[in-house]
């Protein structure tokens, strides 16, 4: 069997490598992380530009149903025989437009809004993403100051158990031998 002194230094060893992989573990899974924030942002990004088309649809669609309105307004007002060109009938006319661009100025502000809101979680995850790659990077530093300071913490429990053993055998000589040999630098 091996002696102590021995044993610790493969203890030493192993919790270092253990130390290693746990380190190197934690690296991956950061980085791993990063990559789901990373396709998060990337979705987040899209969906914002989906906003976007999408908000110009529904303008274009109610400028279509104001354009209708207003239409049949004019052809209500012509087969009266009434003018568009003032009075009653043109007021008609001309609410129905300031209104529709009012129902389009909110359709406009409510897709800002989205896109505003698609944007600042794009940029969330992006932050989440980096910082995930700081914790990967952290992890493996951290992991390689701890694995020296394991082996460290083994080479000075060798060396004392190592000294230790050296001072085994003056307990058995007589006290005056003992005396001489603690008192002399030299020897030990």
């Amino acid at each position: 069997m091996c002696d102590p002194a021995t044993l610790t230094l493969v203890a030493a060893g192993l919790s270092a490598v253990s130390t290693g992989v746990g380190a190197v573990m934690a690296s991956q899974q950061a980085r791993a992380q990063a990559k789901i924030a990373d396709r998060n942002a990337a979705m987040e990004r899209n969906a914002a530009q989906e906003e976007m088309a999408n908000t110009r649809t529904a303008a274009l669609a109610r400028y279509r149903e104001i354009s209708k309105v207003q239409g049949q307004q004019r052809l209500a007002a012509a087969a009266n025989g009434v003018g568009l060109d003032f009075g009653t009938a043109s007021d008609v006319v001309a609410d129905t437009e300031m209104l529709g661009r009012e129902d389009v100025q909110r359709i406009y502000t409510a897709g800002d809004r989205a896109v505003k809101s698609r944007d600042i979680s794009a940029s969330n995850f992006t932050a989440q993403a980096n910082m995930a790659r700081s914790q990967a990077t952290g992890a493996l530093i951290g992991g390689a100051l701890d694995m020296g300071s394991t082996i460290l913490g083994g080479a000075s429990q060798y060396g004392q158990m190592k000294d230790a053993k050296k001072w085994q055998n003056v307990s058995r000589l007589t006290p005056s031998a003992r005396g001489t040999i603690l008192s002399n630098p030299v020897i030990f």
